[in-house]
């Protein structure tokens, strides 16, 4: 390839480009949508994901942090549970 060589999205080489660029990109998407945020070495979960894996209603799980039966940590402003005591 020259120094003034012009490529176009039909050249062999971008489209090779082109193809890798998107299977990064979707393993990328994989990722991000598993991806859970740790602290401290621990993996936390949103109220919304521990009603999901311990199939109960907000109204539940809000029942179960009142009266103590799920440990939960609010972080700026937000609550979160540690996946460890989810599945314990």
């Amino acid at each position: 390839m020259t120094e003034n060589e012009i490529i176009t999205q039909q050249d062999p080489q971008m489209q090779l480009f082109s193809q890798l660029m998107e299977g990064i990109l979707k393993k990328l998407e994989r990722y991000c949508a598993t991806a859970r945020p740790m602290l401290g070495g621990e993996v936390y979960l949103t109220g919304e994901e521990v009603c999901k894996l311990l199939r109960l209603s907000p109204r539940t799980l809000q029942d179960y942090r009142d009266n103590g039966t799920i440990a939960y940590f609010k972080i700026g402003g937000k609550i979160l549970y540690r996946q460890s005591d989810i599945q314990a």
